[in-house]
């Protein structure tokens, strides 16, 4: 692999420059908002996601595994019912004066589901797990987890914090095993 030069023309140095800098604020950008980045050697972007809470609660080992697996499944319904999940469907669609949205036989399914679960905890659990999913899959910039718990419950102690999704995830594998 030949090795570039660097460049003695001060406009070319100066746009290397601008392009760094441009980088390097699209990765304060990104971590900000929550976004996982990963970075090659010469400090370039190769990819970057954004954690759901239940990712990092799972990797942490506050939650077990049919926990976490209860509230991917849960991710995934929601997704789908509100047609975030990036699968639109082959309909043949008429074009006209109005921009009505395109309600799909999938997404009306995904929401039986995700009212099915929801109906299965208790009335906390539903709210609180409802509102975590909601900022994981439909807010482009979600509040943290720990925020939305506080909200819901009234629980300011990281601990209980934690202890309160443990418990609703429980009680969604527990309707989703049962059921």
């Amino acid at each position: 692999m030949a090795r570039r030069s660097k460049p003695s023309d001060p406009q070319a140095l100066a746009q290397r420059r601008a392009e760094r800098l441009a980088t390097e604020a699209e990765i304060v950008r990104l971590k900000a908002s929550g976004a996982v980045v990963k970075l090659d050697r010469a400090r370039r972007i190769v990819s970057a996601f954004r954690a759901s809470p239940f990712r990092k609660l799972r990797e942490t080992n506050t939650i077990t595994q049919g926990q976490g697996a209860a509230a991917e499944r849960l991710c995934d319904d929601w997704a789908q019912w509100r047609g975030l999940d990036g699968k639109p469907e082959r309909l043949p669609v008429r074009t006209g004066d109005s921009a009505a949205e395109i309600v799909t036989d999938r997404m009306l399914q995904a929401g039986r589901r995700v009212r099915r679960a929801l109906d299965r905890v208790g009335p906390m659990d539903r709210d609180l797990l409802a509102a975590l999913v909601a900022a994981t899959v439909e807010e482009d910039r979600p509040i943290p987890w720990r925020d939305i718990v506080r909200r819901v419950c009234g629980i300011g102690q990281s601990v209980r914090q934690s202890q309160a999704v443990a418990c609703a995830l429980e009680n969604l594998a527990r309707a989703y095993q049962t059921h």
